[in-house]
């Protein structure tokens, strides 16, 4: 993961102490050297409040500015986006941690207009996801339901990659 990545996970309070450390030592075997990242990878039983100054100020010395909430979203959005196109992870998974993991994050300052994650562009991705769901769970689907549920399930996933796929052109 990048640091500017991991910036935007950790402002969305998803990046722990432990993971601050690991991604520490990744980023120092990977050749990248400051003051901060030698100071973090000697933190052994890393807590949060003496962890997460020293990333803020690594983030400093690599000069990566301070981020919005708003703006370390679209970060990560874009980053899962990105997995789920180059088929890192499932559609399903990587749509699900937008959801709970970045949505849920900044739903009470950027609430949805009309349809669920539309303020951030991200409504048709939460339209199929709710579908994958549902097709999970036995609920009602709106879309191919003359379609066996593991093939309406695979058409649900072509639809978000795609989608996945307009909100990154969308994004540039």
């Amino acid at each position: 993961m990048k640091p500017k990545e991991a910036y935007a996970l950790y402002i969305l309070n998803n990046l722990n102490s432990n993971e601050i450390v690991e991604l520490a030592n990744e980023w120092l075997l990977n050749g990248l050297f400051t003051d901060s990242l030698t100071d973090l990878i000697f933190e052994k039983e890393p807590e949060m409040y003496i962890v997460g100054p020293m990333f803020e100020a690594l983030m400093e010395e690599l000069n990566i500015p301070s981020l919005t909430r708003l703006e370390a979203a679209h970060i990560a959005i874009k980053r899962i986006l990105t997995r789920i196109v180059n088929k890192e992870i499932e559609p399903r998974v990587g749509a699900s941690s937008i959801y709970y993991d970045v949505w849920s994050e900044i739903e009470e300052e950027y609430p949805a207009i009309k349809y669920l994650g539309d303020s951030l562009g991200l409504e048709f991705i939460f339209c199929w996801l709710r579908e994958i769901w549902d097709c999970r769970d036995g609920s009602m689907i709106l879309y191919y339901s003359d379609l066996p549920r593991d093939q309406a399930e695979q058409k649900f996933e072509e639809h978000l990659i795609e989608e996945a796929k307009n909100w990154l052109t969308k994004a540039k």
